[in-house]
């Protein structure tokens, strides 16, 4: 039987899954991979552009994310 934490599991990296390929811009900005911003202009910084790659990479994480709650809710549910 499932138990919560599959259920956890399988809803979080869908989710995170999701988050990557529909919005990898903004995945990259809000993680920690990104880097410091140690070049701020004004008050709050300034918003440097993201490389493409960075962008392909994400969502390949995406797409990882996705397969590994699948796996988990086919070995889980079926």
């Amino acid at each position: 039987m499932a138990g919560v934490r599959e259920l956890l599991a399988v809803v979080l990296g869908a989710a995170l899954g999701v988050a990557a390929l529909a919005a990898p811009r903004t995945a990259l900005k809000l993680s920690v991979f990104g880097g410091p911003s140690r070049r701020r202009r004004g008050d709050y910084g300034a918003d440097a552009a993201v490389s493409e790659r960075s962008v392909w990479v994400v969502r390949a994480l995406g797409v990882v994310c996705l397969l590994i709650s699948a796996s988990i809710a086919a070995q889980t549910y079926l």
